[in-house]
Formats: C-alpha cells, sequence, structure tokens
C-alpha cells in the first residue's frame, strides 16, 4: 500500500475522527471549572507575576483586574522587560496601588526572554503560590480566591487552564480556536489521568501557571527551560516527569485575552512555536499537518466528487464531516468561542497547518523572531 492510499482511506480517516470525536466529548466531561471546588481552609500567599515587553495597550486591563482579586492574601508584581513603547509608564500609574514593578535585567545568552523575565518574578515572589500570567489576560476578581480552592482539593502542584480567547476578527478566528480544538479532540485526559508521569500528551497554557513554590523550585524553574519557544508545556513536562501532580482545567469564564489583533499578528505569534512542539522534528510535523489536512479535506473533496457525478453521498465521508463539525461545534460552546466556527473549520486547518510550515522554514533558517529578538530554538532535525 502506497503512502497516498494509506492517507486517503475513508474507514481510516473516519475511524480516527470518531476517536476524536469520544476524545471530545470525554474531556469535556472530564474537565473541571474552578467553580466546582469547596472554600480552602488554607490561604497560602499567591504571587500573580506579569512579564511585560511593549505591552502598552494591554497591561493595564490585565494589572487593574489582578489588583481587584477578591483574595485575602496576594501580590502582584509586573516586570519590563526593556519595552520600546509605555508599558513603563502604564505601569508607574499602579505602583501606589499594591503593585511592585521590576526593571527587566538584560538577557543572557541561551535564555528566551520569557523565560528570563519570569525567572526574575520567581526570584522576587514571596508567595507559597505562584501564578504567572500573560500582560494581556484580564482577570474576573473571584479568580485567585477560586483557584486556590482548586489547588487545595486536588493536591495540585501545577493548575494551568484553557482560558477564554476574543476572537473579534475573521482573521483570528481562522487560526487562535485551533489551539482549544487541539487540546479538546487530541488530549486524552482519561490516560493522562491513569499515567500521572507519562509527557506523552501534556498541555499548558502560559496565561495560566499556578506552582506550587516548592514544586516550581524542585524542577529547575524556568532556568530548565530557558531555551524553549513553548516553555509552558516544557516546564509542565518537567513537573509531570518528577512525580508532582499536574491539573489540567477549564478557566474560560474567568480568565480571557485577545491574543492578537488580525491574521497577520496571529501567523507572526504562532510562527514562533508552532514547531516547537513538535521538539523540532521536520518530518514528524510533515506528517501530522498532512493528516489534518487529510482528515479535513478528503471527505468533503468525496462528497463534492459524487454530488457533481450525479452519484449517491458516500456514507463515510458524510458522517466524517458531520461527527468533525460536531467537534468544532463543541469546542466553541465548552470555550466560549463563536458557535459558527464549525464552518470555516476547514479553514482553520488550512490556515495552521501553513503557519506550522512557516514555523518550521523559520526555525530552519534561524530567522524565529519575537518583540525585535531572535528566540533561541532548539536544532531542528528530521525525526
Amino acid at each position: 500500500m502506497s503512502l497516498l492510499n494509506w492517507f486517503i482511506d475513508s474507514p481510516r480517516i473516519l475511524a480516527f475522527v470518531g476517536v476524536q470525536a469520544l476524545i471530545a466529548v470525554t474531556n469535556a466531561l472530564l474537565l473541571k471549572r474552578f467553580d466546582r471546588f469547596p472554600a480552602a481552609a488554607g490561604r497560602p500567599k499567591v504571587s500573580l507575576l506579569v512579564p511585560a515587553r511593549d505591552e502598552e495597550e494591554y497591561i493595564g486591563p490585565c494589572v487593574r483586574s489582578l489588583l481587584a482579586q477578591d483574595y485575602d492574601d496576594f501580590e502582584v508584581i509586573a516586570l519590563d522587560d526593556g519595552s520600546q513603547d509605555h508599558t513603563r509608564a502604564v505601569l508607574a500609574g499602579f505602583e501606589a496601588e499594591r503593585l511592585r514593578v521590576l526593571e527587566g535585567r538584560t538577557l543572557p545568552d541561551g535564555w528566551n526572554g520569557k523565560a528570563w523575565a519570569c525567572r526574575q518574578l520567581a526570584d522576587a515572589a514571596s508567595g507559597e503560590l505562584l501564578l504567572f500570567t500573560d500582560a494581556d489576560t484580564v482577570f474576573q476578581p473571584q479568580t485567585v480566591r477560586l483557584a486556590v480552592n482548586a489547588v487545595e482539593a486536588t493536591g495540585a502542584d501545577l493548575l494551568t487552564a484553557i482560558t477564554g480567547n476574543r476572537v473579534v476578527t475573521l482573521g483570528e478566528q481562522l487560526l487562535v480556536p485551533f489551539v482549544s480544538w487541539s487540546v479538546l479532540s487530541l488530549l486524552p485526559l482519561a490516560l493522562t489521568r491513569l499515567l500521572p508521569k507519562s509527557v506523552a500528551f501534556t498541555a499548558a497554557n502560559g496565561k495560566f501557571m499556578l506552582f506550587r513554590r516548592e514544586a516550581y523550585d524542585s524542577v529547575g524553574g524556568h532556568e530548565a527551560v530557558k531555551d524553549h519557544a513553548t516553555e509552558d508545556i516544557a516546564i509542565a513536562k518537567s513537573v509531570r516527569r518528577q512525580g508532582y501532580r499536574w491539573c489540567l482545567m477549564d478557566a474560560t469564564p474567568l480568565v480571557s485575552a485577545r491574543m492578537y489583533f488580525g491574521l497577520r499578528d496571529a501567523v507572526a505569534g504562532f510562527s514562533k512555536n508552532l514547531f516547537a512542539l513538535f521538539n523540532y522534528r521536520a518530518l514528524v510535523a510533515l506528517f501530522v499537518w498532512a493528516w489534518l489536512l487529510t482528515i479535513t479535506w478528503y471527505p468533503i473533496v468525496a462528497v463534492g466528487a459524487a454530488l457533481a457525478a450525479g452519484k449517491g453521498v458516500p456514507l463515510v465521508s458524510a458522517v466524517t464531516i458531520a461527527l468533525a463539525a460536531g467537534v468544532w461545534l463543541l469546542n466553541s460552546l465548552r470555550f466560549g468561542l463563536p458557535w459558527h466556527l464549525f464552518l470555516f473549520s476547514p479553514a482553520i486547518v488550512t490556515v495552521s497547518a501553513l503557519t506550522g510550515i512557516r514555523a518550521m522554514l523559520l526555525a530552519m533558517t534561524g530567522r524565529v523572531y519575537w518583540k525585535g529578538r531572535r528566540l533561541a530554538t532548539r536544532r531542528p532535525r528530521l525525526i
């Protein structure tokens, strides 16, 4: 059997999409929200940590929302990482309101900027719990209190969460929703619970990373992942590998962000890390993108060709299309995205695949940049 014939086998495609649908439904049931846990007896101090570089448009709402938390014992620390805009001036306006602002030190060789900023924030923090977030993220007032309840109830050493994404333009809708869809339909949470030390299926979100200080220090903190473009996933894998408890939850009602403004901005943002998700293995990345494009488009083409030829609709392909659309609709309903995205799903997968290939080419040519800095990356390899 040729590789092409393997790819375009309708029953195989249906089986895979069927498994995806099963994973998505199971995950939708297993993913807990913070408000499902009883009030914690203890109230550990929480350090809310925000790295910021050229974030003048976002940092104000983020810091304001953190300062408004209804939790008893917390501190908010922001680090200005060499911003060239008015980020520092915006932060200065909050310094009288419980915010501590750090001036970022020079980026050492071999470090990526975000990991270095997070390392400095962790060094300055005094909390028993460390919550790292991004400067474009906004929190509801009860978020920290409910997150502490969840940590205490589950015994989590790292609690990370899927957060809400505001996708305003069509361009944003054609790329950003791919992230939550991937977690919902490709990450079997049931297996992660059966295999607590396995790192094969590990997700993390840098917008919400709540660590117990002891676990964070034990795994080496951000220094251990200083050259990872996806430092959030890398540090989550370290947590699991060393036997600490990792939990993934759903924080979409409580935490949200508008990650990018338009398609060009989104493509630039995802180009810095989509290849890193495959640990810079080119053939693996190409296979995954080719397979995702195949299971998305082949059933549509098969149905279209049958209709054009005046034949009956092929049942296997029709069922595949219906299941895939159902998964995308579940993704929208579960995570607060526009319901109509299932209509755009073939375009979303296509734009994501093209962005992933772009990310691979940039990494292979040493041209991965973000906010004026060249990112340190692992050396690309075939497998």
